[in-house]
């Protein structure tokens, strides 16, 4: 149960024995009530609890010597049965509460509690009524919509996978596959661009050029820039395939290396992006989805070989990428290619023998579809895009998939 401490305000901390004050019993005095009572008619008291101590409350009220010469008021003696069934029923309550994890038992470090026990939270109803936190607990509802939701996607994308795979606990392993797979990227290709395009700039301005730093200058300078300083900076012109996604070179580059930051690209956005100068993200910027999507097909355009039909380079963009208002010939077997659908808020298909695999909207739609992508040509493709190996001896992606 998340939030849950069991030093909770309702127990003593020391461990000496004492309650919580919800509960007006003490170990000292339930051991003399049961002391006192004697079921014969003489008004004697024994000094012993007799058959009375032989019940499962014996071991929980033996006390040290020094709590038999406690003194008691007299209205703490029993002085009849009904007096002793009350006590009885409301000693047994509690000897309840104890087994469920309440903290009404007399050592906080030694009880049972909420971490020992697979129970239902209907089973700790009536003690988390007793602690202040509970009144900050939010409303179920949406939680259940919420699971609802998580539920009908969840077999949605199994109904696509199976069209795939009939490897039906392939998707337990979707959270760790999607995991690698932001990592790979991150490790892969931001970082090493960030670092490239510091590089690029401080060489920039050593030649003198400050108008052409990256992420201040067009990007059409930048392009020209690559065509004519190309034998002094080989690398710019690789830097530029990864920049022409915006006009706004100053956003993109900056987002880029708020990307490559945390190790697993902990502040991707699927729908939306970062801020950017004071201002909140809007549409007139490309979305975090669109910016990995760029980059990772740039990547890969990088890895494949030249293609005459393709000289500008863009040899995987060309052939297994394809983004609306353009649609994919879904009547030709050959084509493989992820499908970019919509725009805002991002949403991509896959596209492979004719076939279209809709993977569920989403913030892992992207991720997921590009997973699938890669399983396709690891387990139908034997590994290889082309000409080129996607695993170990090639650009190495498939490792994620585990064996």
């Amino acid at each position: 149960m998340t939030g849950y401490s069991p030093q909770l305000q309702g127990l003593s901390s020391g461990g000496s024995g004492s309650y919580s004050p919800g509960v007006t019993y003490s170990p000292i005095s339930g051991y003399n009530k049961l002391a006192s009572y004697s079921p014969s008619p003489p008004p004697s008291y024994p000094t012993t609890v007799g058959p009375v101590e032989s019940s499962g409350l014996r071991s929980r009220y033996r006390s040290s010597p020094t709590v038999y010469n406690s003194p008691t008021d007299k209205e703490d003696y029993m002085t009849d049965l009904r007096t002793l069934d009350t006590f009885l029923r409301t000693e047994e309550e509690k000897q309840h509460r104890v087994k469920l994890g309440s903290p009404d038992s007399t050592s906080p470090s030694t009880s049972p509690t909420f971490w020992n026990y697979s129970r239902s939270v209907g089973d700790y109803a009536q003690t988390l009524k007793k602690f202040q936190y509970q009144l900050a607990c939010r409303s179920q509802a949406p939680c259940a919509n919420k699971d609802e939701a998580d539920l009908s996607s969840k077999q949605a994308a199994e109904e696509v996978w199976a069209r795939v795979t009939m490897n039906r606990q392939l998707l337990d392993h979707m959270d760790s596959w999607t995991a690698k797979f932001r990592n790979w990227i991150n490790e892969t290709i931001l970082v090493p661009l960030v670092q490239e395009i510091e590089s690029v700039s401080t060489q920039m301005r050593r030649m003198g050029c400050p108008e052409l730093q990256i992420g201040e200058a067009s990007i059409t300078s930048l392009k020209q820039a690559a065509l004519v300083k190309a034998p002094l900076i080989p690398t710019l012109n690789t830097i530029v395939q990864y920049l022409d996604l915006t006009p706004n070179q100053e956003y993109l580059c900056e987002r880029i290396k708020e990307l490559s930051q945390g190790g697993c690209m902990s502040s991707f956005r699927w729908n939306r992006g970062g801020d950017f100068k004071g201002r909140k993200w809007d549409t007139d910027l490309p979305t975090d989805s669109a910016i990995i999507m760029h980059v990772f097909c740039t990547y890969l355009d990088s890895r494949l070989p030249p293609h005459p039909k393709y000289p500008d380079g863009k040899t995987f963009t060309s052939q297994h990428f394809v983004q609306t208002p353009n649609k994919p010939d879904v009547t030709n077997e050959n084509v493989f290619c992820i499908y970019q659908s919509a725009i805002n808020p991002p949403h991509y298909e896959l596209i492979y023998q004719r076939h279209v695999y809709n993977l569920p909207k989403g913030r892992n739609n992207m991720f997921h579809t590009l997973l699938m992508f890669l399983y396709i040509i690891k387990t139908k493709e034997s590994g290889m895009l082309g000409r080129v190996n996607l695993g170990l001896s090639g650009v190495n992606i498939l490792w994620i998939f585990g064996e």
